[in-house]
């Protein structure tokens, strides 16, 4: 492995946690990224332009909606989805794919390489790769590859070169390791594009504000609709979407912020992917952040149903969110998300993802101790399309 290095006095810490921990030869290349996002933030154009692209090839703004013959018994709070599964190719992915992919193009870049565990990162980044005439390499686990075929089907379609990964836990975690090791090797022509707020600073810094559109939104919809949420629910794999939805709401101290993470099987000694619940203080992916590991640091394997869940370590800010009890955690099962999930399909006509299943249990299970005029909202991702063998499996 190469020599790491910690540059503490560097930006990008969010209390005790993010920083940049990469070996040396990337540090250049990450200077040069950050200075391009915030020359290219400041600048009107560049929002114009990413604007224009979020509205029209994107989907945005996606509507808030109400789902009420969803709940198992009335009585409860409402519940309102934020209908991320109605943009067009990959969810909320697509936020920060098409502000990476503008921002590598501003720098004179000609490609992009990124990881994907769900397959909605990867058809992001293919979709604005192909909408911007760059190549795209897209790293993949074995594991994920074999339950996500339609994904892997669509990311070929728009021209995309697919890296399938057979090392460790032939995962997300191990795509992500690949990405980074292609991107070292190529940083001269190609951009890591990040699905996630994790990794070295700036990258958790660019990705929350690209995702920041779904908490302004959301805040200006609810405002709309004279909605005072309660609480707002998502569910967290790399948490793009959390950190999206939740950047608009972190000063109302009064809204309960809900990380939800995946219990995996929920038997003793399981399995599981609850890291800002369980997880211990570490390096992982190039910034210090909360991980699955043992009492020698060892990275421990993630276990969803969920694959876009299936992840060891957490965005730097949500663990400094959760360390300073802004930001609660519950474990949601796999059992509970599939039953949460089809429960929707058949009451309301909605076919969510099965990381969306996660914060839908878990919003379902607070609303009921709530009164009927109280609300909370609940981040949908992306739709439950690339889940159907694994929603359709019992029958």
């Amino acid at each position: 492995m190469a020599r790491m290095q910690k540059r503490e006095a560097r930006p990008g810490r969010y209390g005790t946690f993010g920083g940049q921990f990469v070996a040396p030869v990337l540090l250049p290349v990450l200077d040069r990224l950050e200075a391009a996002f915030r020359e290219a933030w400041s600048d009107p154009t560049f929002h114009t332009e990413l604007t224009f692209l979020l509205n029209r090839f994107v989907g945005r703004p996606t509507p808030l909606f109400d789902i009420p013959a969803f709940p198992a018994r009335a009585g409860g709070a409402r519940i309102v989805l934020k209908r991320d599964d109605l943009t067009f190719n990959g969810g909320n992915y697509a936020n920060s794919a098409v502000g990476q992919c503008l921002l590598a193009k501003r720098m004179g870049l000609s490609a992009v390489v990124t990881d994907t565990g769900s397959g909605q990162n990867g058809i992001a980044a293919a979709a604005t790769a192909a909408r911007f005439g760059m190549g795209c390499t897209i790293y993949m686990g074995t594991r994920d590859a074999a339950q996500q075929a339609a994904a892997v089907k669509k990311m070929r379609l728009f021209g995309a070169k697919l890296e399938i990964v057979d090392d460790a836990d032939r995962a997300l975690s191990a795509a992500t390791s690949a990405a980074i090791r292609h991107w070292m090797g190529h940083s001269d022509t190609d951009a890591y594009l990040a699905g996630a707020p994790i990794g070295p600073h700036p990258y958790p810094e660019m990705v929350a504000a690209f995702q920041s559109v779904i908490g302004k939104e959301t805040r200006l919809q609810l405002i709309e609709g004279g909605i005072f949420p309660a609480g707002v629910f998502s569910a967290v794999g790399g948490g793009s979407s959390t950190i999206g939805l939740f950047s608009s709401f972190v000063d109302d101290l009064a809204i309960r912020l809900v990380a939800v993470e995946a219990a995996g099987t929920g038997e003793p000694g399981a399995l599981h992917a609850a890291r800002l619940s369980h997880g211990q203080r570490g390096i992982f992916h190039g910034a210090e952040t909360l991980v699955l590991s043992d009492a020698e640091g060892q990275i421990l394997p993630a276990a969803s149903i969920a694959p876009g869940l299936a992840y060891p370590g957490s965005a730097p800010q949500l663990a400094d969110l959760v360390h300073r009890r802004r930001v609660e955690t519950v474990s949601v099962t796999d059992s509970e998300a599939r039953a949460a999930v089809r429960r929707l399909a058949e009451t309301e006509g909605v076919l969510l993802c099965l990381e969306a299943g996660h914060a839908l249990a878990a919003a379902e299970h607070v609303a009921r101790t709530m009164e009927p005029h109280e609300a909370v909202v609940v981040m949908a991702p992306s739709s439950g399309d690339k889940d159907i063998d694994i929603l359709w499996q019992d029958d």
